[in-house]
């Protein structure tokens, strides 16, 4: 794990502010992986199959190259990308308890 260094002139102020900025970019984090899970259960409700099977088919070529697919790929991947930042949000947070 690595060590963030910062000078401030109140570090408990400091571990306040960065921890309440934190919070917030969780809920905005919450919000958009909410989005985006509704988003991919609508997907897979009007294909007929999970979004995890659709990305590996994706992958291979296999589910097509329409709008519709595209757009479901690039959710799929994005919830990945949103659930990483948020575990690296909720470990800077238990640092700033």
């Amino acid at each position: 794990m690595g060590v963030i260094e910062l000078e401030v002139p109140d570090v408990a102020a400091a571990i306040d502010v960065l921890g309440q900025l934190l919070n917030r970019k969780k809920l905005l984090l919450d919000r958009s992986i909410f989005e985006t899970t509704k988003k991919l259960r609508d997907f897979e409700e009007r294909k007929g199959m999970g979004s995890k099977e659709f990305f590996e088919k994706f992958e291979k070529g296999l589910a097509g190259d329409d709008q519709d697919a595209m757009v479901w790929s690039a959710e799929y991947e994005a919830l990945g990308f949103l659930e990483k930042e948020r575990i690296v949000i909720e470990r800077m947070l238990e640092s700033c308890r």
